[in-house]
């Protein structure tokens, strides 16, 4: 594996910066046509343009006001499944009528969404779960994100009886994995992935309760999630304007770095198999260069998700948000794929297809459709995730000029949600209708949950 040379090298991997800038530097090797395991397609970046534009007049074009409206990529799209507005109608309401301040607000929500992030695994097309009040059914990540919000409600996740409605750290220790269970409703076996997620939380219980500084609140407070709102309103960069406190994206990156990402790779063996053991979700990339390549994907959901009920309940601006990247994940990845841009080398894709009727003995799953699949560590992996980052940003800038918007009038945030996502997620309904599987699967391995 790749070493790194410097302390400067560590942190320049660890930054915003070296994702973009690195993920750019495999895509340059793709323009010269001398990528080890993808064909590239450059004249179906255009395709990919004309369809993410149509999804978003189709889906979020406002005639009245002659604009779009397009909702930010984040945690709380789940929640709201089924056009149901459940933080605003189940906890956001409730609490102002209580006389709940906004800043005790947006503490709670933090404490939700920290939760909900952490456990946003994605399961099998088996798992649903029905929602308490209105008896709905919901399936994979969004019957998920509605189950952890009713165990939030509940106060699965609070010491304190007369406060349900936060994360304390004191509970998150106590909590066993029958508790979290039964919340989600499932068994380990029907929910894949479920046990790292639940050492995922208490390792949470540990960062809380040891990094006083980002967590501790106010004096003698239960250390918690949400108080990293205190940490950052009182840092030295933050600046209060008449709209709201103006923070910078990179006084709360380390934070969330901390949070889950590293506790990924905490046993990471000497193969990286689990990224790099001091860096996180970074991978040695040698498709005709010889360098390692950051993605920080699950870090970078934190913050989308978090950033969304800081504005809203605070106001707040978050200074820097140009620096983060379109999210390397199956709805992304796989528009990649399914519109043709890029192509799996014939290799490598009988060796995929390999890889799953061996997975697929050994688990006893069903062969519904045969999809090439490979571990996380796989170069294949790594070349898909950083062509996925440096296309969509070029997808991006072709259709704010093709709308003529700018920048911040149709954010990365805003293109995720409402185009690239939705274009991957029905390209991958039409292309394998019986799954609605991506065309790449990554193998599950323990900790690998970027």
């Amino acid at each position: 594996m790749l070493s790194i040379k410097s302390h400067e090298e560590q942190e320049y991997l660890s930054s915003l910066q070296a994702v973009r800038e690195r993920c750019f530097k495999v895509q340059e090797v793709a323009v010269k046509d001398k990528l080890q395991h993808f064909n590239v397609d450059s004249g179906k970046l255009q395709d990919i343009v004309q369809l993410v534009i149509s999804l978003l007049k189709r889906d979020y074009y406002d005639f009245d006001a002659q604009q779009l409206k397009i909702p930010s990529h984040g945690r709380w799209r789940h929640f709201d499944a089924g056009g149901c507005a459940r933080i605003q109608a189940l906890l956001i309401d409730p609490w102002t009528k209580l006389g709940i301040d906004p800043l005790e607000q947006t503490r709670r929500v933090l404490d939700l969404f920290v939760i909900a992030v952490l456990l946003d695994l994605d399961p099998s097309q088996g798992y649903s779960y029905q929602e308490s009040v209105h008896r709905r059914i919901y399936k994979r990540r969004e019957g998920v994100a509605i189950a952890v919000l009713e165990m939030f409600m509940n106060g699965v996740f609070s010491v304190h009886p007369d406060e349900p409605h936060r994360v304390d750290s004191e509970a998150l220790v106590q909590l066993t994995l029958d508790d979290l269970l039964s919340g989600l409703k499932t068994t380990e076996e029907e929910l894949v992935g479920i046990k790292d997620r639940f050492d995922m939380l208490k390792n949470l219980a540990q960062v809380l309760q040891h990094r006083s500084d980002y967590f501790g609140g106010e004096k003698e407070s239960m250390p918690r999630p949400g108080n990293m709102m205190d940490y950052l309103l009182n840092h030295s960069t933050t600046i209060k304007t008449k709209r709201g406190p103006l923070i910078h994206l990179e006084t709360l990156w380390p934070i969330v770095f901390e949070i889950g990402e590293m506790w990924t790779v905490q046993s990471a063996s000497s193969d990286g198999k689990a990224g790099h053991a001091s860096l996180g979700d970074v991978w040695p990339c040698q498709s005709g260069i010889d360098l390692l390549v950051p993605f920080h994907k699950l870090s970078q959901w934190m913050i989308y998700s978090l950033i969304e009920p800081m504005e809203k309940l605070l106001g707040a601006i978050i200074e820097g948000t140009e620096q983060l990247t379109p999210l390397p994940d199956y709805a992304n990845g796989g528009l990649l794929i399914d519109t043709g841009l890029i192509t799996l080398k014939r290799q490598d894709y009988e060796r995929g297809i390999e890889n799953y009727r061996q997975y697929t003995s050994l688990t006893g799953q069903p062969k519904i459709e045969m999809i090439p699949m490979f571990d996380m560590s796989d170069p294949v992996v790594v070349e898909w995730r950083a062509l996925t980052i440096a296309y969509l940003d070029l997808v991006g800038d072709r259709v704010r000029a093709a709308l003529q918007l700018t920048r911040k009038a149709l954010p990365l945030t805003q293109l995720i949600e409402g185009g690239t996502t939705s274009a991957g997620k029905e390209l991958a309904e039409l292309s394998r209708p019986n799954t609605q599987q991506p065309p790449i699967l990554i193998k599950s391995d323990r900790r690998v949950i970027f």
